[in-house]
């Protein structure tokens, strides 16, 4: 995972339907980080498969492996999505970020928008 972000470590800006399949992977890892090896949880993303000509209406599962990766799937269409590697020393290896104030929203907003332009 670490090998598609920015040398800051950032998701990239530059060309945004890669970013999109960053963002969705990134997902995956905020859902299946602070899984236990063998657990496995639903998430509120979307499949994006279309079989039998139509879109699936499942949302994905992550499952946190033996080996550390997660392995995300629908249990709709019964596909899996992707297999992940590497996200440990990822922003979202540990879930959601923690709450913060309204001063530190703003902050963190601003710097963001800074970065991107940069």
């Amino acid at each position: 995972m670490t090998h598609w972000l920015d040398e800051h470590g950032h998701i990239p800006t530059d060309n945004l339907r890669f970013r999109r399949q960053v963002l969705r992977v990134a997902q995956f890892i905020e859902y299946g980080g602070p899984l236990q090896q063998a657990e496995s949880r639903e998430t509120l993303i979307a499949c994006r498969r279309r079989p039998w000509r139509g879109s699936c209406l499942g949302l994905m599962w992550v499952t946190k492996n033996q080996d550390d990766s997660i392995l995300s799937y629908c249990l709709v269409c019964k596909t899996d999505e992707a297999l992940v590697r590497g996200w440990q020393d990822t922003d979202w290896a540990d879930g959601p970020m923690e709450p913060v104030g309204p001063e530190s929203s703003a902050a963190a907003v601003a710097e963001n928008e800074s970065q991107a332009l940069n």
